[in-house]
């Protein structure tokens, strides 16, 4: 493709002119934001990261919910436990680092044992095949997480922020987990910290 322009304003019109109505471009691109390159660029704290996330969602009963958290906590939890994260970390070796949402899925799908146990074998060449994975047997908080795995990865919409926001429906851990999720999911691999709660 011809470039006309030397100014970097006036080459992405020229790019923006040039393709074809309606269609998404071909390959994978995305733009950082400021908060993006802060997270990846320097050594931000877990808060700062989750609020980093969280900055765009207006809901305010998620938001009043997600500020007691982060309030509430130093350290905001990383893991459930040492299974969940050794379960996570064996997974994520075979995904490349910058596959977000294959990533953030795992985090969620790597929760629990029994949830894990149904997906491990759908996960194939860095592709979650939510469409072969079987249920069996998995609890409410299974089928929460296997749900926002989804929604994270698909752009599916199983839970609302409306959802989030409700305690009796997500309990405070799923809740944190979540949050993680949606940082990794935003983020990559650099939003989650070495802390970790039994």
């Amino acid at each position: 493709m011809t470039i006309f322009s030397d100014n970097p304003h006036d080459r992405r019109m020229e790019r923006l002119m040039m393709t074809v109505p309606n269609f998404a471009p071909r390959g994978v691109g995305f733009r950082f934001t400021e908060a993006q390159v802060f997270i990846t660029t320097t050594a931000a704290t877990p808060t700062e990261i989750l609020t980093a996330t969280m900055r765009q969602i207006r809901c305010p009963p998620f938001r009043k919910r997600f500020n007691e958290y982060i309030e509430s906590e130093k350290n905001p939890m990383t893991y459930i436990n040492e299974k969940h994260r050794a379960r996570f970390e064996l997974a994520a070796r075979n995904v490349h680092r910058e596959n977000y949402a294959v990533l953030s899925a795992l985090y969620l799908l790597t929760a629990d044992q029994r949830l894990w146990s149904c997906c491990k074998h759908h996960i194939i060449n860095g592709c979650v095949f939510f469409e072969n994975i079987k249920l069996n047997n998995c609890t409410e908080r299974a089928y929460t997480l296997y749900c926002a795995a989804k929604d994270l990865t698909l752009g599916t919409k199983h839970l609302t922020v409306s959802d989030l926001s409700d305690a009796d429906l997500v309990p405070p851990m799923l809740f944190r987990t979540i949050c993680n999720a949606m940082a990794i999911r935003r983020f990559g691999l650099a939003s989650i910290k070495e802390n970790c709660h039994d």
